[in-house]
């Protein structure tokens, strides 16, 4: 990992010359590596930036609970994969975030109408987060264990199958290794940043590309440890749930509903799909290499797409996403090597705010069409609200395809663009480290904000 980073700071002064020994100042700028004897140098604003984005991407990451006996380089290069992702759109994993809280909010609501036993723990947001990460295995009795979310643990203990989880708040976190020294460093680290981008602001000293992008991954890594704030982390084994049921016995009890539909990714589909994902629906048509092949699925997958519907948490995603995205207006007039990687900073700066826009605006809406919303407020406005009626269109819901062919035909292209101007915004920060304005390696004199006579 080190000699990653090493090689990613040292591309780019591979490009260019040498700079002399005085490391020349023509028209205020300084070429080439800069060292660190009289200010900050260039060491001091890859490390500064480079570290704390390798904080932000790789400690928030809270993914689902592996698979059984999966090996460790395999658990290893699934998050390698995701920190990844969070460096190229790291809104997208805010949205996985998101949407993952709203269905643990979700499920709270879901627990409240069910009869339990006196004395039981109250069902709270960490069990929902706890269960739809897969952390509850179901062990019929003539089938291998597979994983079940919220709405599946609810149906079976409403229907009798299993008994309510034995499991207080606490012992659910008791599951999480969360190290509170990564994310107390996570927090100081990224704190210092930020105080050193509003000294360096206040006292007008010229800031870097690279560290207005790094100012976006703090803003999307702050929201995400509220989203995760009660999501277990790295958790290894699974609470097993036993019933003395076989899988057949279950669908056959379950009805037509059960026994009509044949299973893409565990038996109890018909409660819950867990549709739709990336790696399970997606890349099959696309001709990619698959995620967990075995059936049933031997884990929950980390991209199942979010429903957020269109509340006050989708309203909060979307003014974080247009926040993030307009960071990178702040460098619109900053100094670059060349008038070309300027306009090309500009040109890719609006294209991810437009795309991320128009992400929006189609999720919004088909997210109605997932959740029915659109269909229900037809239905009461004109048609007098008719329970037949919304019982009617609630079927259909179910029975709709939840990536339609017009969505496939519109994100196609724009997540192209996207990818291609995100992209270059990454190679750009660090291109433009070959020369900066002479200013950019000025210490903030912290003095200045002390009062004194």
């Amino acid at each position: 990992m080190a000699s990653i980073v090493g090689l990613l700071a040292v591309a780019p002064f591979l490009l260019v010359e040498a700079a002399d020994d005085n490391n020349g100042t023509a028209h205020g700028r300084r070429d080439g590596w800069v060292s660190q004897p009289d200010g900050r140098g260039t060491f001091d604003i890859l490390w500064s930036c480079l570290f704390t984005i390798f904080l932000c991407t790789w400690v928030s990451l809270h993914l689902n609970v592996p698979a059984e006996h999966e090996k460790y380089r395999h658990q290893f290069f699934r998050k390698m994969r995701w920190m990844l992702q969070a460096i190229m759109a790291p809104e997208f994993v805010l949205t996985f975030a998101t949407g993952q809280k709203v269905e643990a909010r979700k499920s709270v609501e879901a627990f409240k109408n069910l009869d339990l036993p006196p004395g039981s723990p109250k069902w709270t947001i960490r069990h929902g987060f706890y269960a739809n990460m897969g952390g509850f295995v179901l062990q019929p009795r003539d089938w291998r264990a597979f994983p079940i979310n919220s709405k599946q643990l609810h149906w079976l203990i409403r229907q009798g199958y299993v008994a309510y989880p034995k499991m207080t708040a606490k012992e659910v976190w008791d599951k999480s290794k969360a190290d509170g020294f990564q994310k107390s460093l996570t927090c100081l680290q990224t704190g210092w940043f930020i105080i050193q981008i509003i000294g360096r602001y206040i006292q007008s000293l010229p800031i870097t590309t690279l560290e207005i992008t790094t100012l976006s991954f703090v803003l999307c890594t702050l929201v995400m440890f509220t989203q995760w704030a009660n999501k277990p982390l790295d958790v290894e084994s699974p609470t097993v749930l036993t019933t003395s049921k076989s899988m057949a016995e279950i669908l056959i009890e379950a009805g037509p509903i059960a026994q009509d539909v044949t299973y893409r990714q565990t038996p109890l589909d018909f409660i819950d799909n867990q549709s739709p994902s990336w790696l399970t629906e997606v890349q099959p048509h696309l001709r990619f290499r698959t995620g967990p092949l075995m059936r049933p699925l031997p884990r929950f997958t980390n991209d199942r797409f979010p429903v957020i519907g269109a509340g006050p948490d989708a309203v909060f995603l979307f003014l974080v996403t247009m926040a993030y995205c307009a960071l990178h207006f702040a460098a619109w007039n900053f100094s670059f090597p060349t008038p070309l990687e300027c306009y090309l900073w500009r040109a890719a700066s609006i294209t991810i705010a437009v795309c991320a826009f128009i992400f929006w605006v189609c999720e919004t809406y088909q997210d109605g069409h997932r959740l029915g919303r659109w269909e229900r407020w037809y239905a009461k406005f004109f048609h007098n609200g008719k329970n037949g009626r919304i019982d009617t269109l609630e079927r259909q819901r179910r029975n709709r395809r939840f990536i339609p062919v017009w969505e496939v035909i519109i994100m196609t292209p724009v997540t192209l663009i996207y990818t291609v101007a995100r992209t270059y915004i990454v190679i750009e920060v660090f291109l433009s480290q070959r020369s900066l304005a002479a200013g950019c390696f000025d210490t903030v004199q912290w003095s200045e904000f002390v009062p004194h006579f």
